[in-house]
């Protein structure tokens, strides 16, 4: 059986939560004058909160409003296929926040100068395994040395599929070297921003191998119903510096809007608590509906599918905290190394891209 994008999300065994699918307000309506605000999320673990924020609870036969809009908010969620999308729907104006990697609002900030950094989104050093660098089980590929050495080519099958440019490229050529071995982009990398076709790709044989984050990562290695296709891992990041994920908002949004901003961060602050109280089964099935959510002619393929409490428990679910001012010692590297790229030829200072939420910078003294 080949996987199809469609019956990859079929067997992927995480839409047992059909109704919890249903009940996701991805467009909160408009209560008691609530603020507007548009945010625009990548799929990825980071924006566990956002979605948890934006659903309304039920116990019994009563409704409980979610956290955003009981705090005033009516949120407006924009999935999109990568991090960079996400930060340029914030630049054009279409978004007012998003949640992205730290490479594309540096990017964002050289082009248009209209979008500011607030505060840390996630922090994906705090999982033991965010990324895994995974080979198909199609190949005897035993260590990153072995790939590197006697497997790469300049064919795109023969390719570490990932992001091009952004963070994960970083972290990448961060764990090459730590292995002693020298980056070679023009032989090493393919760029491939869509996860679903990273990972269905790589699980046919298509790509040699690919950099996946969780909850992709988990699903490639260890998910039964793939009968014979789940891939190897060679390598964990361990020990490799993972920029944050970040918060940026749109300039005019902030000088139009701020004390929606405030609600904002007090809203996210509730957001993480409830997620932190959740169980592996509801953050799964959360975790796959922002992931799926950017597909959303898809969502019929996934009904049908099963998850078990057992297959829910393979996943690490990170325990989210509260976000936290950038760092200027990992901006630099990460500014740095776009430069030393060739991404961009000139630098951009700290505090044009940083702007610091007031909660989060008392928070922080």
């Amino acid at each position: 059986m080949k996987l199809t994008r469609r019956n990859f999300l079929e067997l992927t065994g995480t839409a047992v939560l059909a109704t919890m699918s249903r009940s996701l307000g991805f467009s909160q309506s408009e209560k008691n004058g609530n603020g507007k605000i548009r945010i625009a999320y990548p799929p990825t673990m980071a924006a566990l909160p956002l979605v948890k924020g934006t659903q309304d609870s039920f116990f019994l036969s009563e409704s409980e409003s979610s956290t955003f809009s009981s705090n005033g908010l009516e949120v407006s969620l924009i999935p999109s296929k990568s991090p960079s999308d996400a930060a340029r729907l914030v630049s054009g104006g279409k978004a007012d926040c998003s949640i992205t990697d730290l490479a594309s609002a540096i990017y964002g900030v050289k082009g248009t100068g209209n979008l500011k950094v607030l505060s840390t989104a996630f922090d994906p050093n705090e999982m033991e395994r965010y990324y895994g660098l995974l080979t198909s089980n199609l190949y005897d590929i035993s260590s990153i040395g072995d790939l590197i050495e006697n497997w790469l080519d300049e064919s795109g099958k023969k390719s570490i599929v990932l992001s091009k440019r952004r963070d994960e490229h970083y972290s990448t050529d961060k764990l090459i070297e730590s292995s002693g071995l020298e980056v070679n982009d023009s032989t090493y990398y393919l760029d491939g921003e869509d996860l679903i076709s990273r990972m269905t790709g790589l699980l046919n044989g298509n790509y040699i191998s690919a950099v996946l984050p969780e909850p992709l990562l988990t699903l490639a290695l260890d998910n039964p119903q793939f009968e014979g296709y789940q891939a190897n891992l060679i390598e964990t990041y361990e020990g490799i510096v993972k920029p944050p994920f970040v918060f940026v908002f749109n300039e005019n949004f902030l000088n139009r809007s701020p004390e929606l901003v405030d609600k904002f961060y007090e809203s996210w602050g509730e957001a993480i608590e409830d997620t932190n109280n959740s169980n592996n089964m509801q953050l799964l099935g959360l975790t796959t509906d922002i992931i799926t959510g950017t597909f959303p002619s898809l969502k019929k393929a996934i009904e049908g599918a099963e998850l078990t409490e057992e297959f829910a428990d393979l996943f690490e679910v990170p325990d989210f905290s509260a976000p936290e001012p950038l760092e200027e010692s990992i901006y630099d590297s990460v500014l740095n190394w776009t430069i030393a790229k060739g991404y961009l030829s000139s630098k951009v200072d700290f505090n044009s891209v940083f702007g610091g939420h007031p909660s989060v910078l008392s928070d922080s003294k």
